[in-house]
């Protein structure tokens, strides 16, 4: 154990045990020979104080017979009652005490980098003590290597202190986060709310951007940078720039500070329905396209969103067929709801309604011309022009019957069409194709009479009967009654698809141009055709039946 000696204490011992090998004793030069200095310590006889163990930090490595120093004893040799001393060490001492000092207390101290540890740090001189400096704890400097470091001083936190100063660990970065929280501590206490500071961008996450404001991060969350609901940071913000704020809120405890742009300019949705009230025509410019429509900008914050039905009169299919980001547009206001900050609006209300007048141009009988744009189960839409098209049902394909409309039909195609109806106000024009081509029925009328013999081929059975197409565009009924003379039970057990049959005509209904067939007796044909018989197959209750099962049902009806 260290422990300081005065002279006037040591004149009361009278042994030389009264020192022992670490104390450090104040002295006085009495004599300098060449290799040794003799101090008075007190002591019966005087400390030797070699030459070599004189402190490196005296200046030009003078020293003087008088003057006063503090030597560590080093070696007691009790035969000889000689005690010997060194400067060095007990200055040495004096400056780990220091250190050590400074270590217990959370001090700073300054100190040179000297050397390098390759591959885990550096040396530090530190006062005259050796100190290292681990490679993690060198800080933000931006510098690596040694030639750069080195004679570079820096202040310094102890982190390790043991073994007499023998093992001495020191951090930069430790200083620098006592240098910060010092900083934030003197923010905080000069902050106020609604406080307006210019801060630097450190970094842009989704949920907002941090901002610098002297030495501490503050967040402007995504919903205080602008007026209007952002999902992410604007890309208009870059790190680095510097952007104004205004200070919403902070706490000094949690160490939080929230910040706002948008509160620094007023909020323009407060009397946005009085600017922008229902059907007012208005100039933006298109900021954004999604599936569902394009949002269009008024003014700084003030977006209003045109829905993919609002973009045309005609019919596209996604809006990116209409606009793209940064096209200037004229819109109409539709509606203007403050509360939710949401705003519809209209490009095509801004054009003319191609529909106006369109049974004026587009009257029932008219042949038109125009391209398949859409395929459906029920039939095809036809473009006319932009903004108008017509439907072309699927029983108007053709006067045989249709499944599919994509078997006689293929978007993109060019068709002629004849106008059956055109409705204004429900936006609605009926089309056909069929139209266009001559009746088969008549044909058959003229061909074919009551009691004539035919051919067909069976061409769909049911349990009530079966269909036979007579001609290319008109299949008869065989009801299930008129196959035999026999009773059967489903004609199943008596046709299969493709059959070829002979039958004898018995009915045809020319308002609803079904024919009904008979195999029982066909020796009653007359041989010759005649003017078919009109009947009417319309009974009360089968309105809403097929015209198969109808006339099935009319054939059991008749037995």
């Amino acid at each position: 154990m260290n422990s300081r000696i005065k002279m006037k204490d040591a004149f009361i011992e009278s042994d030389v045990k009264t020192y022992s090998r670490g104390d450090t004793i104040a002295g006085t030069i009495v004599q300098i020979n060449d290799e040794e200095i003799l101090v008075d310590i007190g002591y019966k006889s005087e400390g030797i104080l070699p030459k070599r163990e004189l402190s490196p930090f005296r200046k030009d490595g003078k020293v003087e017979e008088g003057e006063e120093i503090d030597v560590l004893v080093t070696y007691i040799d009790e035969e000889k009652g000689a005690v010997y001393a060194s400067e060095r060490q007990a200055e040495y001492e004096k400056r780990v005490a220091s250190l050590n000092l400074a270590y217990r207390e959370g001090k700073t101290v300054e100190g040179e980098i000297v050397d390098e540890v390759q591959g885990s740090g550096y040396h530090v001189n530190i006062d005259g003590v050796r100190a290292f400096l681990p490679g993690s704890h060198l800080g933000k400097t931006g510098l690596k290597e040694i030639k750069r470091l080195k004679g570079q001083k820096m202040m310094f936190k102890v982190l390790e202190l043991s073994r007499g100063g023998r093992n001495l660990v020191v951090s930069h970065t430790a200083y620098l986060k006592d240098l910060d929280k010092e900083q934030i501590n003197e923010l905080f206490a000069s902050l106020d709310k609604g406080a307006v500071i210019d801060g630097k961008i450190k970094s842009i996450v989704n949920f907002g951007i941090f901002v610098d404001i002297g030495g501490f991060e503050g967040l402007v969350h995504r919903s205080e940078i602008s007026w209007k609901d952002l999902p992410v940071p604007p890309k208009t913000y870059k790190v680095g720039d510097t952007v104004r704020v205004k200070v919403i809120d902070f706490d000094q405890e949690k160490k939080k500070v929230s910040l706002s742009i948008k509160q620094l300019r007023p909020d323009p949705w407060k009397d946005a329905a009085v600017r922008y009230p229902a059907g007012t025509r208005v100039t933006g410019t298109v900021v954004s396209v999604t599936d569902f429509g394009a949002f269009v900008r008024l003014e700084e914050d003030i977006e209003g969103l045109v829905h993919l039905s609002e973009l045309s009169w005609s019919f596209p299919s996604k809006p990116s067929e209409i606009v793209s980001e940064g096209d200037e547009v004229n819109v109409v206001v539709l509606n203007c709801n403050t509360k939710e900050r949401k705003m519809s609006l209209s490009m095509r209300r801004a054009q003319r309604d191609p529909w106006c007048d369109v049974q004026k141009k587009y009257p029932k009988g008219t042949y038109v011309r125009g391209e398949v744009t859409k395929i459906t189960a029920f039939g095809a839409f036809i473009k006319l022009e932009e903004g108008i098209e017509g439907l072309i049902h699927i029983s108007e394909l053709a006067w045989e019957r249709i499944v599919r409309p994509s078997d006689m039909l293929k978007e993109g195609e060019i068709v002629e069409a004849k106008v059956l109806e055109s409705n204004e106000e429900e936006r609605r024009i009926s089309l056909s194709l069929r139209a266009l081509q001559a009746d088969p029925w008549n044909e058959f009328l003229v061909q074919y009479g009551i009691n004539d013999l035919v051919e067909g081929v069976v061409t769909e059975i049911k349990d009530f009967g079966a269909f036979v197409k007579i001609t290319e565009h008109v299949d008869a009924l065989i009801h299930v009654s008129e196959i035999t003379e026999e009773r059967i039970v489903t004609p199943h057990d008596y046709f299969a698809i493709g059959d070829k049959i002979k039958a004898r005509i018995i009915g045809i209904n020319d308002v609803k141009k079904q024919v009904r067939l008979s195999m029982r007796d066909l020796s009653l044909s007359s041989g010759k055709q005649k003017r078919p018989e009109r009947i009417n197959l319309n009974h009360e209750g089968h309105k809403d039946l097929t015209m198969r099962d109808l006339l099935g049902m009319i054939d059991e009806e008749a037995i």
